[in-house]
């Protein structure tokens, strides 16, 4: 106690301003010692000097709970040092001690912990799009708001045929997602003539054709539609799917719809439960032959974000958000897609295979833009997931959505008599058009 009691009178001594002489042992230690940001790397040091007596000063730095690491040796003048080349994601304590001559020493005297930012990583290149020469559709019984367009164009050497409708839902017409309800699967041509103000109408969402029920849901101004459970096994297959490897994964499924205002948007969505929506700006990482992720929940795989569908259909993948193309054709090396999140079969994702596609997207002035093309006939011989989300983007989408695809693809145009794609099948006969649960497009305002 008596030691420690001496060394405090000594300290006290020395710090009690530069007039006074301080201990040739003792030095007064430097005060308002503070670290900040100078960079990506690089933080800078400062302090105040209280003693007339150093002959130069050390600076430390401490990472986590390591052991403290001389850096450098100072002049009796310094009162600031910058440490460069630290680790981002790291967290320091930076010191500062004086020294003078023989054994004369202040005590080392450290900031509060700084963290150094992660980098933020370069925004991956815009998806590059594949522009057509498009022809606007005739003789259609539509307002000049709404337009629809064809091509013929061959799609990387391939013939192809395909249409797309574009129209202002937030201004000039509504964008509604119809849902005929109870397993009544009906044709897009029966829904829109039976609502009675459609304009242009498209499939939507993928459904069983064994159980007639939806894989995912939709929002009809702002109802949730019951989502599909398969009684075996008590699977509800919005957030939770069987996968190619055998194991039931949770999901995240991609949406599209429109608020209240009519704006438009594209995430990945998951319920905990019916009736609540939590909507992600990213997906559950799913991934076929790895260990499931948890569920959703309202921090994984994120926060989820402020926005409210009121018209809106579940289906996927996704094709682009915020203008990015979130799938690949890479595999893991178990033999799995990579970026399939989503699990869907292969004749869904589909990244090498191209039939009959529907989509729906947005473009970055808020326009919604229903999409779709022929498949596996002699004219037109489809596209793969990747083709249809770089045709979205070169019709100027930021967000896009592949719907339900191949015999339930249909597009609808008020005016235009019965669907505007072809009947046609693989083996060149005309099929019934496919019943199917839900259908979305735009329709004249209420």
């Amino acid at each position: 106690m008596k030691i420690h009691y001496l060394i405090l009178m000594a300290a006290v001594a020395a710090c009690s301003g530069k007039d006074k002489k301080t201990s040739p042992d003792i030095l007064a230690a430097p005060t308002e010692v503070t670290a900040s940001l100078s960079g990506t790397d690089a933080v800078r040091l400062s302090w105040k000097d209280n003693c007339d007596g150093e002959a130069g000063y050390y600076v430390f730095l401490r990472a986590g709970e390591n052991a403290r690491k001389l850096v450098e040796t100072l002049p009796a003048n310094a009162a600031s040092y910058t440490f460069e080349g630290l680790e981002p994601g790291n967290t320091y304590r930076f010191g500062a001690q004086a020294f003078g001559e023989g054994n004369a020493m202040s005590a080392s005297v450290f900031s509060e912990p700084v963290t150094l930012p992660e980098p933020t990583p370069e925004p991956p290149a815009p998806e590059p799009g594949i522009k057509f020469n498009w022809t606007a559709v005739s003789g259609l019984d539509i307002p000049d708001a709404v337009k629809v367009y064809k091509t013929d164009d061959p799609l990387n050497g391939r013939p192809f045929n395909a249409w797309y409708a574009i129209a202002d839902c937030a201004k000039d017409v509504e964008f509604r997602v119809l849902y005929p309800g109870n397993g009544n699967a009906r044709t897009v041509d029966d829904q829109a003539e039976e609502a009675g103000d459609c304009l242009v109408l498209v499939n939507g969402g993928i459904f069983s054709g064994k159980y007639l029920e939806p894989i995912g849901f939709a929002i009809t101004d702002g109802e949730q539609t019951p989502w599909r459970v398969v009684e075996d096994d008590g699977q509800r297959v919005d957030r939770e799917y069987w996968s190619a490897d055998g194991k039931l994964h949770p999901v995240s499924r991609g949406m599209f719809g429109v608020d209240k205002t009519g704006k438009p948007a594209v995430y990945w969505s998951f319920t905990p439960e019916w009736g609540t929506v939590y909507v992600y700006d990213e997906p559950i990482p799913s991934t076929a032959g790895e260990t499931p992720c948890p569920p959703g929940s309202t921090t994984y795989p994120s926060a989820p974000a402020d926005w409210t569908p009121w018209n809106a259909v579940t289906c996927g993948p996704v094709l682009l958000k915020d203008g990015h193309c979130p799938i690949t054709d890479e595999k893991t090396e178990k033999g799995y897609w990579k970026t399939n999140y989503e699990l869907w079969a292969d004749d869904i994702y589909g990244v090498t295979q191209h039939p009959d596609r529907t989509a729906v997207g947005y473009t970055a002035d808020g326009k919604v833009i229903l999409f779709i093309c022929d498949g596996r006939i002699a004219a037109s011989d489809g596209a793969t997931t990747l083709e249809t989300a770089q045709i979205m983007a070169g019709l100027g989408c930021v967000g896009a959505l592949n719907l339900d695809g191949g015999g339930s693809t249909s597009m609808w145009a008020r005016g235009g008599g019965k669907r505007l794609n072809s009947n046609l099948k693989g083996n060149g006969t005309d099929t019934e058009e496919r019943a199917v649960l839900t259908t979305l497009g735009f329709f004249n305002k209420r």
